[in-house]
């Protein structure tokens, strides 16, 4: 058996340069992603553990610090209803192309991928809403017939209630008595 010698031809070192270069861009991606993961985790830890880097003097950087400091837990929510939301479209998907579906469940399945799509610009909506009455952030979540709002505060006042409800029942048409509204802090 023989070896041939290994030739590098011009198309050969562009190759392996693309490769180096997409493995460097690979390496340093990573190492930016968990300094970045490093510094989200040392703020959480600093969050719990009661210690503040909020500059006292004035009150509206300190609201806005406080704001970023729960921000990701309106982020990972957002992204794990996304993500729980984008399997359920699948799924449907799947139901609504599979040939042998029979037309009792093909229905059932386009509702249900209908009422999704409505749910979804519904949360939208209302959560931007809120959000343009002032507060800093809002989640919304249609579950068997009922909505929870998560409002991003330490406290609402009876106004700031029937803001919210006002919203969500102009947005939906629900009943009051369907509609939960809690705060982040008592959540998270």
């Amino acid at each position: 058996m023989k070896l041939k010698g290994f030739r590098m031809t011009k198309k050969g070192i562009i190759a392996l340069s693309l490769l180096l270069l997409l493995l460097a861009g690979a390496i340093y991606l990573n190492i930016k992603m968990n300094r970045e993961e490093e510094l989200a985790s040392e703020d959480a830890n600093a969050v719990n553990n009661g210690e503040t880097k909020i500059p006292e003097e004035n009150g509206e950087a300190a609201q806005q610090t406080g704001a970023k400091a729960y921000a990701g837990y309106f982020e990972s929510f957002r992204d794990e209803r996304n993500l729980v939301r984008s399997q359920e479209i699948d799924y449907l998907r799947m139901i609504l192309n599979d040939e042998t579906t029979d037309t009792e469940t093909l229905q059932s399945a386009q509702a249900r991928l209908m009422e999704l799509v409505s749910n979804m610009e519904q949360e939208f909506s209302i959560e931007s809403r809120i959000r343009a009455k002032g507060f800093a952030d809002a989640a919304v979540t249609f579950r068997s017939g009922s909505i929870t709002v998560v409002v991003d505060g330490e406290s609402l006042s009876d106004e700031e209630v029937a803001r919210i409800l006002d919203i969500v029942l102009s947005e939906t048409g629900a009943p009051a008595s369907a509609v939960r509204i809690s705060l982040s802090k008592g959540a998270a």
